[in-house]
C-alpha cells in the first residue's frame, strides 16, 4: 500500500514540476512541497521571495540531435507541398499568356448641333481607327495546341501572340468564338503535337466551400518571368445568374462564384480544384476599385465542354431551336390555367412550324421535366437549351390541366441560319425575311431584310445597327427583299452618306452613316 502511495507521490511531483516549467517564468516559479503523514497527503504551494526553487536549464542547439532536425525539416517540407501546390504545378504549365492587337473604331460628332440626327445627316460621324494592345490568359486543352479562353479576350483580334510558361512564343489564330457563352477557342500555329495541356473536370460535382485555385498569366508576354500567378480561395456559390450592366441583354447563367482573386488580365485562365482539374474559366469580378474584392465569377467547365466541339469544327456554336418560350407560373396564372402548381414554368408561346408545335406542345402547358431533369425555374430551361444540340432528341413531361403528358421533339437550326443571306462589303450579313422569321419576330409583313450578323472591326461595327434590326429603306430606296438590298448597296461609293430606316422591336429609327 505504501509503495503505491510513494509511486503516486512521485508521479504527482513530476507532473507539477512540468506544469510549473510550462506556466512559470523566471520571476514566478513556485515551490512545491508534498507533506506526508500517515493519515493524509497535503499539497502546499508557496511563492518564493526571490530565487526560484527549481532551476530549469535552457535548450541549446547542441542538445538537439541531427536526426531530430532532419525529421522536423521533412515534416515541414511535407506540409508545404500540399494539394494547392500540387494542383498549381499540375495545371500551371498549360496556362498561357495571350497578347492581342485589335483595331478599334472611335467616333466623334460635330458639337455645333444638339441631336445625333442632324450631326449624322449634315456632317456624318467623324471616325478614326486606333490599334489597341490587350492582354489576357488562356488554357491549353489538348497536345495539338488548342486553347480555351474568353471570347472578350480574343474577339476582333488582328494579331494574337501566346507565351508559354517556358518562355516560348507562338502566333495563334482564332478558331471560333461564341458571344452568348463568352467562350473562344484559339489554335497555336505550330506543327508540334506535344504541348502541355490541362485536364478538364466536372463542374456539376462542386461543393460550396471546397478549394478554388485561380491561375492566370497576363504578363508572360511582357516579363522575363513567364510563370503564371496563383490565387487561392473557395467555391463561394454555384449557379449564379449575373447581368453585368443594367439594360444589358446578355446574362451569364449558372456561374461559379469564388473569393479567389481574379486579377485584371486573368480573364480566360482556369479555375482549378484541389485535384488539379479545370472546373471553370475565370471571366470577371465585381469590384468598385478595379481590384479583387472577393467576388469573382467563372464559367462552368461543363458549359465550355458543350461548345468546344462546335467551335473547333465549324467556328461557331450552332444554336438549337425548339420554338417555344416558357414563363414563370404565378398563383394567378396557375388558377387561370387550372393547374395545381405553386411554382414552375408554363409555355407562354409556341412558334409556327417549330419543333415544339410539330410535337403537339401548346401554350398553357406546364413544363415539368426535360430529359428526366426537373424544370423549376427559368435558369433550368436556359441551361437545357444551352446544352441542346441540333438533331438530338429531347423528351418532355408536360402537365395540361389534370393530365400529365409525354412529348419528344428534335431541335432544329435557328430559322435565321436557314434563310437566304447576303454579305456586303461593309461587314453586314442580312437575310431574307421568311414567313417563319416574320412569325418569330412578330413582324407585320415580310418586306425588308434582317441584320443577321455584324463583322467585328468592320465599317458596320461602328454603326448603330443591331442584329435583328429590319432594314426597310436605304436613302429613298424601299428595300423589299435581298435583291433590292444588294442592288442598292452595290451602287454606294466611298465617302457616300447613307440614311437607313430600320425597324427595331416595333419602333422605327433613322440611322445615318458615312462609308
Amino acid at each position: 500500500m505504501s509503495n503505491n502511495m510513494n509511486i503516486s507521490k512521485v508521479i504527482s511531483i513530476a507532473a507539477l514540476i512540468i506544469a510549473g516549467a510550462i506556466l512559470g517564468t523566471a520571476s514566478s516559479y513556485v515551490v512545491i512541497k508534498l507533506l506526508s503523514t500517515e493519515s493524509s497527503d497535503t499539497l502546499i504551494v508557496e511563492k518564493p521571495d526571490s530565487k526560484p526553487a527549481i532551476d530549469i536549464p535552457s535548450m541549446t542547439p547542441d542538445m538537439v540531435s541531427t536526426s531530430s532536425i532532419d525529421i522536423l525539416n521533412e515534416q515541414i517540407t511535407r506540409t508545404r507541398r500540399n494539394a494547392i501546390v500540387e494542383s498549381a504545378e499540375k495545371v500551371g504549365s498549360a496556362v498561357i499568356s495571350i497578347s492581342v492587337i485589335q483595331t478599334q473604331i472611335y467616333r466623334q460628332t460635330n458639337p455645333g448641333y444638339g441631336t445625333d440626327f442632324w450631326n449624322y445627316f449634315f456632317y456624318g460621324p467623324r471616325e478614326y481607327r486606333k490599334q489597341v494592345h490587350s492582354l489576357g490568359s488562356g488554357i491549353i486543352i489538348n497536345p495539338e495546341g488548342y486553347i480555351l479562353t474568353n471570347a472578350h479576350v480574343a474577339d476582333g483580334a488582328e494579331s494574337i501572340t501566346v507565351t508559354l510558361t517556358n518562355g516560348e512564343q507562338y502566333q495563334a489564330k482564332l478558331i471560333g468564338s461564341d458571344e452568348s457563352t463568352d467562350l473562344a477557342v484559339l489554335k497555336i500555329i505550330s506543327d508540334k503535337q506535344d504541348f502541355p495541356y490541362a485536364i478538364l473536370g466536372d463542374s456539376n460535382d462542386l461543393l460550396t466551400g471546397e478549394w478554388a485555385i485561380a491561375i492566370g498569366n497576363p504578363f508572360g508576354y511582357l516579363l522575363d518571368d513567364t510563370k503564371p500567378t496563383v490565387t487561392v480561395g473557395v467555391v463561394s456559390a454555384v449557379n449564379r445568374d449575373i447581368k453585368l450592366e443594367a439594360g444589358q441583354k446578355q446574362v451569364y447563367r449558372n456561374m461559379i462564384q469564388t473569393d479567389a482573386a481574379i486579377n485584371p488580365g486573368n480573364s480566360g485562365g482556369p479555375l482549378v480544384n484541389a485535384r488539379g482539374e479545370v472546373i471553370g474559366i475565370n471571366t470577371f469580378i465585381f469590384s468598385s476599385s478595379r481590384g479583387s474584392e472577393g467576388v469573382g465569377f467563372a464559367i462552368p467547365i461543363n458549359r465550355a465542354k458543350a461548345v468546344i466541339s462546335d467551335l473547333i469544327n465549324i467556328g461557331e456554336v450552332v444554336k438549337a431551336w425548339v420554338g417555344m418560350r416558357p414563363a414563370r407560373i404565378t398563383p394567378v396564372v396557375a388558377q387561370g390555367l387550372g393547374l395545381n402548381m405553386k411554382a414552375g414554368l408554363v409555355i407562354a408561346s409556341v412558334d409556327e412550324m417549330s419543333p415544339a408545335q410539330k410535337s403537339g406542345i401548346q401554350p398553357g402547358d406546364a413544363l415539368l421535366e426535360i430529359n428526366n431533369e426537373k424544370i423549376i425555374k427559368q435558369s433550368d430551361w436556359e441551361e437545357v437549351i444551352t446544352y441542346a444540340r441540333v438533331g438530338d432528341i429531347m423528351t418532355l413531361k408536360i402537365q395540361r390541366g389534370d393530365d400529365t403528358l409525354n412529348f419528344s421533339l428534335t431541335p432544329e437550326e435557328l430559322p435565321i441560319k436557314k434563310a437566304p443571306s447576303y454579305s456586303d462589303r461593309f461587314g453586314l450579313e442580312v437575310v431574307a425575311i421568311t414567313k417563319q422569321l416574320a412569325t418569330m419576330y412578330n413582324l407585320k409583313d415580310d418586306h425588308g431584310v434582317m441584320v443577321a450578323e455584324i463583322a467585328n472591326n468592320s465599317f458596320a461595327s461602328s454603326w448603330d445597327l443591331q442584329e435583328g434590326d429590319i432594314i426597310r429603306r436605304i436613302n429613298r430606296q424601299k428595300i423589299t427583299n435581298l435583291s433590292d438590298y444588294k442592288k442598292t448597296v452595290e451602287k454606294i461609293g466611298s465617302g457616300y452618306r447613307i440614311l437607313f430606316i430600320v425597324e427595331r422591336q416595333g419602333e422605327f429609327y433613322y440611322l445615318t452613316v458615312v462609308v
